[in-house]
């Protein structure tokens, strides 16, 4: 009897360690697993329009002296033949015409975020010693330093563990717009469709940019194509650029002063990355140059 009751007790003790190890140990671990992925894939980076980096601060600081979880936007569809009917019987009685900007996502490496500038500029000294690309952007009251950035999920996937080499806590943020329908009176149909058109090109000439980058760090090219493709980029923002020339502008497109400063930076970066092209040892600082016209498209058309 008494034999039993020590088994008793000797397994009931047992069976209270194994309990203190779950809920000390095991639980909290998990709990840390989980949450790591949650960070990864659904905490984002917001970019607000009123809040673009201080470049007169950080001008001096950026892309060697150059410059250059945003929150998922979510669209929702409803693909019933009862809904589109309706859509479209109401845009012919309101005289307005629908054109849609294309789908863009962007996928980047967060390596670290920071409060100050002073902090900024001694990241970007180490990542220029390195020779990794860099774009820096202010959200709220700190700034987001990333590397690396393109518009496919997996070509970035496979550059992150060399990028942990040197940054172990870094991971992949993610930024997704989708299509967007852009509705106008039928009087500014000329306008909207021409600029809406020149919008979708640019994405477009992005996405092949990206693919260009991706055959490079692959080390499967040497961005022969790319000055082609910031040549194809500079007609388009000269010809956007023209159109912007006009006192009528429709109420649905992205706004005319929004462009105009996107046009503006993005024929620096196209100008300063040409000039650059020249010494392959440059590649991190037109990649650099790369990120902030992806931003700034970003911005304009979301």
């Amino acid at each position: 009897m008494r034999k039993r009751r020590l088994q008793v007790r000797r397994n009931r003790r047992n069976h209270n360690y194994l309990w203190m190890l779950t809920f000390l140990i095991i639980i909290p671990v998990i709990a840390v697993l989980i949450g790591s992925r949650i960070t990864e894939r659904i905490m984002i980076p917001v970019l607000y329009s009123d809040n673009i980096l201080e470049e007169e601060v950080l001008s001096d600081i950026i892309n060697n002296n150059d410059e250059t979880e945003v929150d998922e936007v979510d669209g929702k569809e409803d693909d019933t033949t009862e809904t589109i009917e309706k859509t479209e019987n109401i845009m012919q009685l309101e005289g307005l015409e629908d054109t849609e900007i294309l789908p863009l996502s962007i996928y980047m490496i967060q390596v670290a975020s920071v409060s100050s500038t002073s902090n900024i500029e001694g990241l970007v000294e180490e990542l220029n010693e390195k020779k990794l690309s860099h774009l820096i952007y202010r959200m709220e009251n700190s700034y987001k330093i990333y590397t690396l950035g393109l518009t496919n999920r997996e070509y970035i996937e496979e550059q992150l563990p060399a990028i942990r080499e040197f940054y172990p806590d870094a991971y992949i943020s993610e930024i997704h717009l989708p299509a967007k329908n852009i509705n106008y009176s039928e009087t500014d149909e000329n306008i909207g469709e021409n600029i809406i058109k020149d919008l979708n090109s640019l994405i477009v000439i992005i996405d092949k940019q990206a693919k260009e980058w991706y055959n490079f760090i692959k080390g499967e090219g040497k961005l022969s194509q790319y000055r082609d493709l910031l040549e194809e980029q500079q007609e388009l923002m000269t010809q956007l650029s023209e159109k912007l020339d006009t006192d009528d502008w429709p109420e649905g497109l992205p706004e005319k002063q929004a462009i105009e400063k996107m046009v503006l930076h993005q024929e620096g970066n196209i100008k300063k990355s040409t000039e650059l092209l020249e010494d392959q040892e440059n590649a991190y600082r037109i990649h650099s140059l790369f990120l902030d016209s992806l931003f700034r498209t970003l911005e304009t058309i979301k």
